[in-house]
């Protein structure tokens, strides 16, 4: 029983972990798409 609650905790650590991951990168993905829109609108005619 105890060796399953230690997988519970590793498993919601690795999870909280990766969920933190995908926010960071998605905001940097956010910041990219604001940079990308910027340089093509520079380039309207």
């Amino acid at each position: 029983m105890d060796r399953n609650l230690v997988n519970i905790q590793d498993l919601s650590t690795q999870t909280a972990a990766g969920a933190h991951q995908t926010s960071a990168s998605s905001q940097e993905l956010s910041r990219l798409a604001i940079s990308f829109n910027d340089l093509v609108g520079r380039f309207k005619v």
